[in-house]
């Protein structure tokens, strides 16, 4: 498993632009919601009980934000929290039980509207308790709907999926988050990757999926 930072955006035609052109700090998200569209991060390990970070720019948006934990990587998961409302801020959840447990947090638009998700994490309550990184970033994407996400030190072994075709992308940065315009690594559009992505002159990579079809996709996507 390569630790590793983690990125997730999400953004809508009218915001992809926007979000699509800047750098998202690990572990954030960025970006807009389609109604009914939802996205989970990766799984991040930890020992004692984690942090979270969400936040979407509505105030008044009352979107639906759930935490599930495992007791192994990839692993069965359980409700352990569920939050309604436009903002995480402050939030954190004790463990469960003792020892490690593997967490994934979910955002579902449950509103009739699109929503900007300014933020989203999970990280180990206690530093030095726990790693990010284990398993895909996955999301349920709407027509122009799009997830960024798997930030990656320079280079990476890159699987994605989607149930149907989407575009696939990986944006290059340079070592302070700034994104490489000029420099576009891998774009296909397509229902499965499977190759090395990079190196190159580059400090850090991510992967995007834009849904262009008139059909939900169901999107998985991996840098190891």
């Amino acid at each position: 498993m390569q630790r590793r930072a983690k990125a997730i955006a999400l953004a809508g035609a009218a915001s992809a632009i926007l979000v699509l052109g800047l750098a998202l700090p690990a572990g954030a998200t960025g970006g807009s919601l389609r109604p009914g569209n939802s996205m989970c991060t990766d799984q991040t390990r930890s020992s004692s009980g984690v942090s979270l970070s969400g936040t979407v720019t509505t105030p008044s948006a009352a979107v639906t934000w759930t935490l599930r934990a495992a007791s192994s990587a990839g692993g069965n998961e359980a409700q352990v929290f569920q939050k309604i409302g436009y903002t995480l801020a402050g939030t954190s959840v004790a463990a469960p039980r003792a020892g490690d447990v593997f967490y994934r947090l979910c955002l579902a638009n449950t509103t009739n509207a699109p929503v900007s998700a300014a933020s989203m994490s999970v990280s180990p309550r206690t530093a030095g308790s726990g790693q990010v990184g284990f398993g895909p970033t996955t999301a349920v994407l709407g027509t122009e709907a799009t997830l960024c996400g798997e930030l990656t030190k320079a280079a990476g072994h890159l699987t994605a999926s989607a149930s149907s075709p989407v575009t696939f992308f990986v944006r290059a940065y340079n070592g302070d988050l700034s994104v490489l315009r000029s420099i576009r690594p891998l774009t296909v559009t397509t229902t499965r990757v499977d190759q090395q992505v990079g190196p190159g002159a580059y400090a850090f990579l991510d992967v995007c999926a834009i849904n262009h079809s008139a059909t939900t996709a169901s999107v998985s996507m991996q840098f190891a």
